[in-house]
């Protein structure tokens, strides 16, 4: 049998890669295939048990496809803003060697290798790394995911398809995600087609999903940590929607009712946000700058069940932690790798996919 090869891209953080890999990788599984996982470059990592960084996505793929654990899937760990004096006066050619190999030991004997990009399809440009720089040396169909936040969705699979083809690979595929509701008939009406004139496959168009878009209060507190300082009995409070409270506490109240589920992150010297919040029934509230409240409200805040956490981080590096687990499938994760295989069962021909 002749190896299929996947490379899952995005031009954008956040798309859904995860989301679409995890599924392929069961679905092809139960087909009798012996797939592998690679993820060739990572600009985002987290500490393990051991305190080593290691690239979640990859550690999640690693459990639950049962890869042996000295197996390096993930070879290049990009971590924070800061690395080119890491790479300053390297030879490229040295780490894209270093990529191929890992890459050889990790298909060795697969059927079907799912390779997932990092955070752009540019990321690692600096090494010769780019994506579909990479998708051709690894011959991979690549295919694109795009997260569908506006009708310049077209416009970034337009550029998309134009990046990969200056490198001489062509998209075999578009999966549009997290389609709103009120735009899923006009993305498969009006927007599929047109992508299609262009010369793109559409080949899945996925509405959001509030179960794999939505967090805990307890996954945000265990991922961007800090001191929990009331509420502890809300942990498990879903959070659908993330507000800056930085209004005046007769704003705050309204705009604080008008949304479910939702996630106030202030300073801690903002007790009259505080309050507003609490009274509005927020599902926790976080605030910044390791400033806290009057102690007067953290009775109320116990009372309600309303989880408070003090970190030190401003609110804007907050917001970007937060956002960085949004969406994220961990492998104990039953209710989430269930709704993430139900999405792409129902929404993307994962058949034509996988060629089957």
């Amino acid at each position: 049998m002749r190896r299929q090869v996947v490379y899952v891209a995005s031009p954008s953080r956040l798309a859904g890669k995860s989301v679409l890999i995890i599924s392929l990788a069961q679905l092809a599984t139960e087909k009798g295939m012996r797939v592998g996982y690679f993820k060739p470059i990572s600009g985002f990592c987290v500490p393990n048990p051991k305190g080593e960084l290691v690239d979640e996505d990859s550690e999640t793929m690693r459990e639950i496809l049962g890869l042996k654990t000295g197996l390096e899937v993930c070879p290049f760990r990009i971590c924070g803003g800061s690395f080119l004096d890491y790479f300053w006066g390297e030879d490229p050619s040295r780490f894209r060697n270093i990529i191929l190999e890992s890459y050889e030991e990790a298909s060795a004997e697969k059927d079907l290798m799912l390779i997932e990009g990092a955070q752009t399809l540019s990321t690692g440009s600096f090494l010769g790394c780019q994506a579909p720089r990479l998708a051709s040396f690894f011959n991979a169909d690549l295919l694109l995911v795009l997260k569908y936040e506006s009708d310049f969705v077209v416009d970034e699979a337009l550029q998309a398809r134009d990046y990969c083809e200056r490198w001489g690979v062509k998209v075999s595929g578009v999966v549009l995600n997290r389609v709103e509701e009120n735009r899923f008939k006009f993305a498969r009406e009006v927007v599929k087609p047109m992508l299609e004139k262009e010369g793109l496959r559409i080949l899945g168009i996925m509405p959001e999903d509030r179960v794999l878009s939505s967090l805990t209060f307890r996954e945000i507190y265990e991922s961007i940590g800090g001191d929990l300082i009331a509420g502890k009995g809300g942990l498990e409070k879903p959070v659908e929607t993330v507000l800056i409270g930085a209004m005046t506490p007769e704003s705050a109240i309204q705009y604080f009712r008008r949304v479910r589920n939702e996630l106030i992150v202030t300073g801690g010297d903002r007790t009259d946000i505080v309050l507003a919040a609490l009274e509005a029934g927020a599902s926790g509230i976080i605030l910044t700058g390791n400033l806290r409240p009057s102690v007067k409200v953290l009775p109320r805040a116990d009372e309600l069940k309303i989880p408070m956490l003090v970190v030190p981080q401003d609110t804007y590096t907050t917001l970007q932690m937060i956002q960085k687990i949004v969406g994220k499938i961990r492998p104990r994760d039953k209710t989430r790798i269930a709704a993430a295989r139900k999405l792409v069962q129902e929404n993307v021909d994962w058949e034509k996919i996988l060629n089957f």
